[in-house]
């Protein structure tokens, strides 16, 4: 279906958009069963619109067993044939997964970091001219991702500061309690977005903590 372009980044993405689940929730070991369905349509489209092995599939969907993705790729099949609302989900996954072509996550799957250690390992000027323009846009792709890390890490670091300045202060008032429950929301989607960026870039998924959210009561006044 595809011409070998499409990396399991672009599918993990497109699956979380039509399903409403983060696509580090996704590859995550999480086993509820709003996940099921999802990932099930992640290892069919894998299986359509990727030349990977089962095997390599597996790994990169959180090191899971070939068979697995197998049994879930099928399962994903007899959802499309008999529950429309899984069909209609994953047509439009499938659709958003070929519009991506031509970005540069199509090279996400690349291992960039073994790039880069072999023309550092060489001599790096020798070494850079040899690459192929897949190679030199997987390194950018990873270089550009760091960067989005980098700065989303610096914003979830600011409110949590700005949290731990308002426990210290006993959550004075209602203001300050609402405020608290405004970052606790800002802080998980922070921390949702840096997962799914990480696990992209190859790193294991572990659950964010929960912030503490201070309750509104109606008698909250400031204290003396």
């Amino acid at each position: 279906m595809s011409d070998g372009t499409v990396s399991i980044r672009m599918i993990l993405r497109a699956v979380g958009l039509a399903w409403g689940i983060p696509g580090h929730v996704i590859r995550s070991a999480r086993r509820t069963a709003d996940v099921a369905a999802p990932r099930h349509a992640v290892c069919l489209l894998a299986r359509e619109m990727t030349q990977l092995s089962f095997p390599a599939i597996g790994r990169l969907l959180g090191n899971r067993d070939h068979s697995t993705i197998i049994q879930a790729a099928q399962r994903a099949e007899e959802l499309a044939a008999t529950d429309a609302g899984f069909a209609h989900r994953l047509s439009v996954a499938r659709q958003t997964v070929l519009t991506s072509l031509g970005t540069a996550e199509q090279w996400q799957d690349a291992d960039a970091v073994q790039i880069a250690e072999r023309v550092m390992a060489a001599d790096p000027w020798r070494a850079a001219t040899d690459l192929a323009v897949d190679e030199v846009v997987a390194v950018a792709a990873r270089a550009v991702a760091l960067e989005e890390v980098a700065a989303t890490s610096y914003r979830l670091l600011a409110l949590l500061d700005e949290h731990d300045r308002l426990r210290r202060g006993g959550f004075a008032d209602a203001a300050a309690i609402r405020r608290a429950n405004d970052i606790a929301v800002q802080a998980r989607a922070f921390a949702d977005a840096l997962a799914d960026a990480l696990q992209g870039l190859g790193y294991e998924y572990a659950e964010p903590a929960e912030l503490p959210q201070p309750q509104e009561t109606a008698d909250a006044s400031p204290r003396p």
